[in-house]
């Protein structure tokens, strides 16, 4: 994987192993790769180096600080019809005009993850809808139950936080585009709170917010480089479920590690121009193939919104 960044003593912080840097410029980088290199490193100077990888990734792009969010740049290419190489990670130390769903601001504090990842599969992929909005927030799962002491404490709500008790610790963005019944771009977009734990507004959806290492019984082994070593580790492995028609393996983890089957739930409409208005409240029994929600007595299911958690 080639590793591109403009603070190398940052970027060896969050790595590992000895790393070789070699100064280069936009215009000795891969042709593909160039364009997004140019709008995340802008005019600064640019270092590279290699290291062994045996996953999906083939380009990492780390800032310490990003002026603008990495998902959203990354995104607007999308829109603007611009190759963008296979297996590109952008990672940022911290930054400004980072959001959740909805643009909602999310705090960015130094000492966090903050990732976008773009895959360019090209294919048909089943369920590819809900599957690359699964993809992201299982991986988070994947990643904090590989931390000793943190096994088979996070859960997911419904649809794209990652909670442990109760406290908010990940949220994931997702966006696709396709061509006929080829998905031609994916990015996704992760914010995952490892050492620092941000200040929020509370509210009903969010009313509190927690990092791993509140939880970890060691942070020795809750840090930067380990934790996003192995978020990348799974993300590679459940993409390539994913494209292998295995999205039943995603979604039965993803309703297995479900924070809101069986419980009492609001879901209230999600638009940030009028507020928020209830929808139906109830007995969540069960999630759908399609990341719908089933209330007890309510016989048409639910496909969007925000939802409270009742505990």
């Amino acid at each position: 994987m080639i590793v591109c960044t403009d603070r190398t003593a940052f970027a060896e912080r969050v790595l590992p192993g000895e790393l070789q840097w070699r100064r280069a410029d936009i215009d000795t980088i891969d042709r593909e790769l160039a364009v997004i290199a140019g709008r995340i490193f802008g005019q600064s100077d640019i270092f590279c180096c290699e290291i062994n990888s045996f996953h999906e990734f083939h380009h990492l792009l780390i800032v310490e600080y990003a002026e603008k969010s990495q998902y959203d740049l990354t995104v607007t290419l999308c829109k603007e019809n611009i190759d963008l190489p296979h297996g590109v990670l952008c990672f940022a130390g911290s930054g400004r005009s980072f959001h959740g769903q909805r643009n909602r601001v999310w705090n960015s504090p130094p000492g966090n993850i903050y990732l976008t990842a773009f895959f360019a599969p090209g294919r048909e992929i089943d369920h590819f809808g809900p599957g690359f909005i699964i993809l992201p927030a299982v991986s988070v799962i994947d990643t904090i139950d590989s931390i000793p002491g943190l096994e088979g404490q996070a859960s997911t709500k419904w649809v794209n936080d990652i909670l442990i008790d109760g406290a908010k610790v990940a949220g994931v963005l997702t966006y696709t585009s396709a061509m006929g019944s080829d998905v031609t771009g994916v990015v996704l977009g992760i914010g995952l709170n490892v050492e620092t734990k941000p200040r929020i507004s509370p509210d009903p959806f969010a009313p509190k917010a927690a990092s791993l290492s509140d939880y970890a019984k060691d942070t020795g082994l809750c840090n930067l480089k380990i934790v996003l070593g192995s978020l990348i580790d799974h993300l590679s492995r459940n993409y390539r479920l994913l494209t292998d028609n295995r999205y039943a393996d995603l979604l039965d983890v993803y309703r297995r590690r479900s924070a809101v089957i069986g419980e009492e739930v609001t879901i209230c409409t999600d638009d940030v121009d009028s507020g928020s208005e209830v929808v139906a409240s109830g007995v969540v029994e069960a999630i759908g193939e399609n990341l719908e929600l089933h209330l007890k007595g309510r016989s048409k299911p639910i496909t969007r919104g925000r939802l409270i958690l009742r505990l």
